[in-house]
């Protein structure tokens, strides 16, 4: 796409030997086992996979619509992780570059790209548009290609999908998505070829420091819901006084305390308002 070299073969990337950080901070759990590799036993017979199970090229001729070569892994995201998040390098753009990444559902055709489905979200190479069960899409990102690092996180708090292209967060793309989502990229262009990484090695982004960012949000958004309700009854009176509403602190001092009378009185008869 932009005149970096595209490997004709793919290449076996050996699996590495530590995994105590992947994920957005999960770490390898007996309950719920960790995505690994990809499902080399029912993919489409127009892709074929490296003997690592974490490379994948296009072998078909990507014709129509129900040709697409699309391969999840092993096992669907953790919802054990506050930040499920994998990579895809793009080896080889293929003749027309139309590659996927995302996540999808268990029952998601594999003849199909990942978006134009119900229950599967799509961040598409081609167009950089992200789709959920459409073909036509909506804009998101940059359109992406050869010797590209794309990556696809799933923040389990919120439900939420978002991309990265090249190590740069792209915003969030999708919300309140269901569970059970399993990594999955498409190809639908001879030659096609990507690797993805599961956390095995280094990520293009940091992943790490999302997370970090992700609990610090959500430590201020639960400071916010427990202040004390004098204080924010401080605050209030303190911004009416500054910007002279005296007549609006005087009337919200009469209601509160008509209604401290109402509670005074409610307790008297075990009737909680």
């Amino acid at each position: 796409m932009d005149g970096r070299r595209q490997p004709s073969a793919l290449a076996y990337q050996p699996s590495g030997s530590s995994r105590s950080w992947s994920h957005g901070m999960c770490r390898e759990d007996a309950r719920q086992p960790l995505p690994s590799e990809l499902d080399t036993v029912s993919h489409p017979r127009y892709i074929i996979a490296a003997r690592d199970k974490r490379s994948v090229r296009y072998i078909g001729k990507g014709n129509h619509g129900y040709d697409v070569g699309a391969i999840r892994t092993d096992r669907p995201c953790p919802a054990r992780c506050a930040l499920y998040y994998f990579e895809a390098t793009v080896l080889d753009a293929g003749e027309r570059g139309a590659l996927c990444i995302g996540l999808a559902g268990e029952s998601f055709s594999l003849h199909r790209q990942p978006g134009w489905e119900p229950d599967s979200f799509g961040y598409h190479a081609e167009d950089g548009r992200k789709y959920t069960d459409s073909e036509r899409g909506e804009v998101y990102g940059p359109a992406w290609g050869a010797g590209d690092v794309v990556g696809c996180g799933l923040v389990n708090a919120t439900r939420s999908i978002f991309f990265t292209r090249n190590g740069q967060h792209l915003g969030v793309a999708f919300s309140d998505v269901p569970p059970q989502l399993y990594p999955t990229v498409g190809l639908h262009s001879p030659n096609e070829a990507v690797a993805l990484n599961f956390g095995e090695a280094p990520f293009a982004f940091d992943a790490r420091g999302h997370v970090a960012a992700l609990r610090r949000e959500s430590e201020q958004q639960a400071a916010l819901h427990h202040a004390p309700a004098g204080l924010v009854a401080g605050l209030v009176r303190s911004y009416l006084l500054h910007h002279a509403f005296a007549d609006t602190l005087e009337a919200l001092e009469r209601d509160s305390r008509a209604a401290d009378m109402d509670v005074d009185a409610a307790a008297g008869t075990g009737a909680w308002p």
